[in-house]
């Protein structure tokens, strides 16, 4: 696909106050970053060129951001928004104790469920046990949703995603629905069947 460009010449004052308002949201952005460094490693959300994806976040320099999980690298200029989301294995002083087995799902996947593919984050819940949240980087509104009835049994796992009423149009549905989701973890992939509200299938998460 080739793009055309209108060319044009800005000289003078105008010049110097255009590069200014450019350039001050990425110098802003930067500074921001600069200050909080301790952001390296976490999960996020990046908006860039009216898109988006999500990924571990590995670097931010003056010239690109780089993810991993998936590897991912976006200039700059095209950068529009950072969101960092829930930290899956920040655990509060007062947490309850995981057992070995909820320990073991702890993480942050790359999701597929049939052709949509997005992120899945389990994560210990202060009362105890598990919750997670899946989001979809192309289906929907990209929203987050929260997961219900997360149990763990040895190296399996089963939760329910779901959505009614307003919510259903908040992530992006025209109807309600339930779907229950099992799956058995091997190493760093989690995958299984699902079925639901005129739907069914398999998913596959993986660290």
């Amino acid at each position: 696909m080739s793009e055309t460009k209108n060319k044009f010449e800005i000289s003078g004052p105008k010049a110097i106050a255009l590069g200014f308002l450019l350039a001050a949201p990425i110098f802003f952005l930067f500074g921001t970053w600069t200050k909080s460094c301790s952001s390296i490693g976490r999960q996020a959300k990046v908006t860039y060129s009216g898109s988006f994806t999500e990924g571990t976040l590995v670097s931010l320099d003056q010239n690109k951001l780089v993810l991993k999980d998936p590897d991912f690298t976006i200039p700059l200029e095209t950068l529009e928004k950072i969101e960092f989301l829930e930290d899956a294995k920040t655990v509060d002083p007062g947490q309850v104790p995981l057992s070995d087995s909820e320990k073991a799902f702890i993480g942050t996947y790359k999701l597929q469920i049939g052709m949509h593919k997005g992120v899945l984050i389990l994560f210990p819940r202060k009362t105890g046990g598990i919750g997670g949240t899946l989001r979809f980087t192309n289906w929907g509104k990209g929203a987050n949703e929260f997961l219900s009835q997360v149990r763990i049994t040895g190296k399996s796992i089963r939760f329910v995603r779901s959505c009614t009423g307003v919510r259903c149009s908040e992530i992006g549905s025209n109807v309600p629905f339930q779907q229950t989701y099992i799956g058995d973890l091997d190493g760093k992939k989690i995958q299984g069947p699902y079925q639901g509200t005129n739907s069914s299938g398999r998913w596959t998460a993986e660290r």
